[in-house]
């Protein structure tokens, strides 16, 4: 073990103060947060709260106005995509980036032939298609065109891509969106084993009894900032994070999908 005094190894990544204005808009407004390996983290909020842009900043897409983003304890905020991906940085998308008319292996064929990806150790078999395939829950349909499989097949296909580079940063964007019941809880165990191997897997998903099941920490965003952090009992418990979800559900919308939320965030639903 190494001695009390020793400083803490820096978390897989940490985002620092980091902000966005779109205009006058502020998308985000210094945000802190920090995914540690071995853990699921997730990250919620409502519609607009600013999910995706505090992933576009934390993978390169979007610079932010201020603020610092960390892999491993390395500033990274002004590298592009390419270069954080060869640092064991990879995601997937809210709205699908995969080829249609590309077969799911050659999809995952596609991330598999990245120059910089890391080689398995001697411990462990070379990965490929199919392998991957198989671990996400997809292994049946190698040869379909992508664009013949349902949504939810699809998104485990572009899981598959993320980790032929075998990532030590996982960034998932609605995961769960076109899964059933059975194929959302294989995701949830899958997340919490690859986050078993070592790595940190930082989790969006409005698929609130997912996220409070899974996730070790979860950080609520709304309109752009930080408004609590901690584990899933203490974010069910917490008066700002039920404010933010179901202060903002216009009767119109129905008095079942309030009690569901009001269920969830009291823990009625988790057991």
């Amino acid at each position: 073990m190494p001695p009390a005094d020793a400083p803490a190894a820096a978390p897989a990544l940490a985002v620092d103060d980091v902000s966005v204005r779109f205009g006058g808009i502020a998308a985000l407004n210094d945000v802190s947060l920090s995914a540690p390996g071995g853990r699921v983290t997730g990250l919620i909020g409502p519609n607009g709260a600013g999910k995706t842009t505090l992933f576009n900043v934390i993978t390169g897409l979007q610079r932010p106005d201020r603020g610092r983003v960390s892999i491993g304890g390395r500033d990274v905020t002004r590298l592009g995509p390419h270069r954080r991906a060869r640092l064991g940085l990879a995601r997937t998308f809210q709205r699908l980036e995969l080829f249609g008319t590309l077969s799911a292996a050659e999809n995952v064929l596609v991330g598999l032939e990245a120059p910089f990806i890391r080689r398995a150790g001697k411990d462990r078999a070379p990965a490929t298609p199919v392998s991957l395939l198989e671990r996400v829950g997809v292994g049946g349909a190698p040869d379909s065109p992508v664009a013949s499989l349902p949504t939810g097949s699809a998104r485990l296909v572009e899981l598959a891509r993320a980790l032929a580079i075998d990532p030590q940063v996982l960034l998932l964007d609605e995961p769960c969106s076109g899964l059933d019941e059975t194929e959302t809880a294989a995701l949830g165990r899958l997340l919490q084993s690859l986050a078993a191997e070592g790595r940190a897997v930082l989790l969006v998903e409005h698929d609130m009894d997912v996220v409070l099941e899974i996730c070790d920490t979860v950080h609520v965003l709304d309109f752009g900032e930080v408004i609590a952090s901690g584990t899933p009992a203490e974010i069910r418990s917490d008066p700002a994070v039920q404010a933010a979800y179901l202060g903002r559900i216009g009767t119109d919308r129905g008095c079942e999908q309030l009690s569901h939320l009001r269920s969830i965030l009291s823990g009625d639903e988790l057991g």
